[in-house]
């Protein structure tokens, strides 16, 4: 493979057996493409700790709207970041229960801060920021709104 630098990696023999096991789980088609995600991963996560970083992410929302106008304070609240809300995705889980998918952009505590914001609203059983960030510098450049 051209471009491509070729490494060797030392493993016990259980621990490369439960490797095996879980990247034929998730379906890789081979070790090296394992490693490879595993590697951006890492690298993606040393990104998540600096605070002053551009990121993307999504915030996932699982909410009683029975409760106390939850759904009218979660769109407050969206109103009120407008520069870090680049959209929504509301869902109907059952006669009770809703999901809400934030799609955001800004600084990482930006976000941090925002997906505690809305996480912690009387009503909202469950909240999860997931990030990714550009590995070829700041995504503002590109397509930021504020």
């Amino acid at each position: 493979m051209e471009g491509v630098t070729r490494i060797g990696v030392s493993l016990e023999p259980e621990l490369l057996d439960k490797f095996d096991k879980s990247i034929h789980e998730k379906g890789y088609v081979s070790r090296s493409e394992a490693v490879r995600d595993l590697i951006r991963d890492s690298l993606a996560e040393n990104e998540w700790k600096n605070d002053e970083e551009w990121m993307v992410g999504t915030i996932v929302l699982i909410y009683d709207h029975t409760l106390n106008s939850v759904g009218d304070k979660l769109t407050d609240i969206q109103h009120k970041h407008m520069a870090t809300v680049n959209t929504s995705v509301h869902v109907h889980l059952d006669s009770d229960k809703c999901m809400e998918i934030l799609i955001c952009e800004g600084k990482l505590k930006v976000l941090k801060d925002f997906a505690n914001e809305v996480s912690s609203i009387k009503g909202v059983l469950r909240g999860r920021l997931t990030m990714a960030a550009p590995s070829t510098g700041n995504l503002h450049h590109v397509g930021h709104r504020g």
